[in-house]
């Protein structure tokens, strides 16, 4: 059988070299030049930003100091933020942010502005939902439209006086006057495009602004950009970096790939330094069905390894079939670290948080606080403050108590600011000053003794004998809480969390209400995931980075989603009538977005990738891997023979 869709060709390591010497040509001020970078998977894409970065650095560095000009790199996440710092070297020129930054402090202090906007938008967007209401019927979406028409007409009036306006990166401030994320991106693309002045400072500002993960980014703001370089094509060099095949979040520009402005510069980074010649030639043949770019392998790669492994739908012992799946990979591949649960190079992906909950042990809770969809969007990125105060200073307090750490718990007391510390209580001791303290870690460790301890009865303690200060949104919770020496009770303290504490909707305390009820000790295994110092992570979570070996976990039963579909992806479900409707039309299908998805995770891997793949037709699935040349024969696994294969 021909190798030429499997094996990907490969090329020498310095192949495109010439693309960053091509980005070079377009640095600099009076150029007119600005480009767009497409860099699919291991390609190199962050090293040839701070190729150009380093360049700048050097021609220009002295010039920017004394003129007071930066370049900026404008980032989708803090964590990718976080990484471009790490590569560079630190110098007051660079001015790297988020994109949710870089908007917020381009509109900061435009109070009045962004006041007009709202008062613009906001009957637009009522005639757009009463219309919709109109047409539609009575039911749970109604009363929603109405709510939300309700809330609309209410900023409405709120926005009759001058107001100023605030932003919240974390989004935890949830005030009248603070923005959305949305909508300051929304308020940044329409300042850019119809205020002159606004364009006129960011350029002279930033010369050069380069955007990162273009391809996640919102397409209005990205079409600002286009609409700022026309107006300024001799005053400022804009850099897309990115990959559309990698676009996992809504709201990037879907066209960004087929469409562009014609005086752009294109750049397309073809080599693959991080995968094995199978795994490349793989991710090839998958976006041969999107926009048939492909990848060569460095001279030198070793060929690797795919696996398939096909399971039935609504099987029992996932873990225990999965642990045999990772022996049999160690098997196969004579890698004994595919077995290594501990392996920072192994990574097992999941298409929902729920199923690390479900395999690490922390379901119940994560059950329990997933029903608020607020709390759940933020305990996914580890952004909940409450669920925080829990694993970032209970559970280590915790922990530092049973194995009787005292300098270590001691240090989690001053940093976390506890009451018992404070410096009116320990100058009413003075004789003994840390007596109260002792008593209370003392009573605390009692508490957590128990392994089956629930998170009501820690933070019962907790608030008892003023260990830590509590959380607002706990508060309630909490029976014997006190509060300018009035004690809350039951019914009191919702009505005081709700007007008070601004909670934000009654699921959250609902969610909470249930979700303390759980065992404590499952924070544990949360704290461990979120940290990512498990094997375990997300489909989505994982672009960017690049293990030894992966194991992809497919089963839309278990995931219980709605944006992604492997089995209508694998050909075993039809299209639905609406998605058919959305293809024939030529927009975006939940298809797209798993093929998408499926590239992402099968080109994660350096060495070895095993896809284990429920499903409700097996030989569907399988021939379905075979027809497309994702799969060759040979490497489908059954289950019957995991047994003999992992001995």
């Amino acid at each position: 059988m021909s190798e030429e869709f499997y094996l990907a060709e490969t090329k020498p390591v310095d192949y495109d070299c010439s693309v960053d010497i091509g980005i070079q040509d377009c640095l600099s001020i009076a150029s007119g030049k600005s480009f767009i970078t497409f860099a699919g998977a291991g390609s190199g894409k962050t090293y040839s930003l701070k190729e150009a970065l380093d360049y700048l650095k050097e021609r220009y560095s002295s010039d920017f100091i004394r003129q007071g000009k930066q370049i900026s790199v404008v980032t989708f996440t803090n964590n990718a933020a976080d990484e471009i710092k790490d590569r560079i070297e630190q110098n007051i020129i660079f001015s790297v942010s988020t994109i949710h930054s870089f908007c917020w402090s381009a509109i900061s202090g435009f109070d009045q502005d962004i006041r007009k906007w709202y008062l613009e938008t906001i009957p637009n967007d009522i005639a757009k939902i009463q219309d919709e209401e109109n047409r539609g019927r009575a039911g749970k979406a109604s009363d929603a439209r109405k709510r939300t028409i309700s809330r609309l007409i209410e900023k409405l009036e709120w926005l009759s006086e001058p107001r100023s306006f605030i932003y919240d990166p974390n989004g935890v401030n949830s005030s009248e006057n603070s923005l959305s994320h949305s909508d300051v991106l929304k308020i940044f693309s329409n300042f850019l495009t119809t205020k002159p002045m606004m364009g006129e400072v960011i350029v002279n500002k930033f010369p050069f602004i380069f955007i990162d993960e273009s391809q996640d980014t919102n397409k209005e703001v990205i079409n600002a950009f286009f609409e700022l370089k026309n107006a300024k094509y001799d005053k400022v060099v804009v850099g897309l970096f990115g990959d559309t095949m990698q676009r996992i979040f809504g709201g990037g520009e879907p066209d960004l790939g087929k469409t562009k402005p014609n005086d752009w510069v294109v750049f397309d980074k073809k080599m693959n330094h991080r995968s094995a010649r199978r795994i490349v030639g793989l991710g090839n043949q998958i976006r041969n069905e999107d926009d048939k770019r492909s990848q060569y392998a460095r001279h030198g790669a070793v060929e690797g390894f795919v696996r398939y492994f096909l399971l039935p739908l609504g099987i029992e012992n996932k873990n225990e079939v999965e642990t045999s799946i990772r022996e049999a990979m160690a098997n196969i591949t004579k890698d004994v670290d595919w077995a290594d649960t501990q392996s920072k190079e192994t990574a097992i992906l999941l298409l929902e948080h729920k199923m690390a909950g479900r395999r690490l042990g922390f379901d119940d809770m994560w059950d329990k606080l997933s029903k608020s969809d607020k709390i759940k969007d933020r305990i996914s990125e580890g952004e909940n403050n409450e669920l925080n105060f829990f694993s970032k200073i209970v559970f280590p307090l915790a922990e530092a108590s049973l194995n009787d750490r005292r300098s270590e718990l001691m240090s989690i007391l001053r940093e976390s600011k506890s009451p018992l510390l404070d410096a009116s209580v320990l100058e009413s001791n003075r004789e003994d000053p840390l007596e109260l303290a002792r008593m209370a870690e003392h009573e605390f460790r009692n508490v957590v003794s128990s392994k089956n301890v629930s998170f009501r009865s820690v933070l019962e303690i907790l608030s008892e004998h003023k260990l830590l200060k509590i959380p607002e949104k706990l508060q309630a919770f909490v029976s014997n809480f006190e509060e300018s020496g009035d004690e809350l009770e039951s019914g009191q303290a919702i009505h005081e969390a709700e007007e008070d504490r601004v909670v934000a909707d009654n699921s959250e305390f609902t969610a909470w209400s249930e979700a303390l009820e759980t065992e404590f000790f499952q924070i544990r295994n949360y704290k461990e995931y979120i940290d990512e110092d498990s094997i375990f992570r997300t489909h989505q979570g994982v672009k960017g980075n690049e293990f030894e070996r992966v194991m992809v976990i497919m089963d839309d039963n278990e995931a219980g989603g709605f944006l992604f579909s492997y089995e209508q992806y694998f050909g075993v479900k039809e299209l639905s009538k609406a998605s058919q409707k959305k293809r024939d039309a030529g927009e975006e299908t939940g298809l797209d977005r798993t093929r998408r998805l499926f590239y992402v995770t099968s080109t994660r891997a350096k060495t070895s990738l095993a896809h284990v793949i429920y499903t409700s037709d097996m030989k569907k699935v399988k021939k379905y891997l075979i027809d497309k040349k994702f799969a060759r024969e040979d490497e489908f696994i059954e289950i019957s023979n995991l047994n003999s294969i992992s001995e």
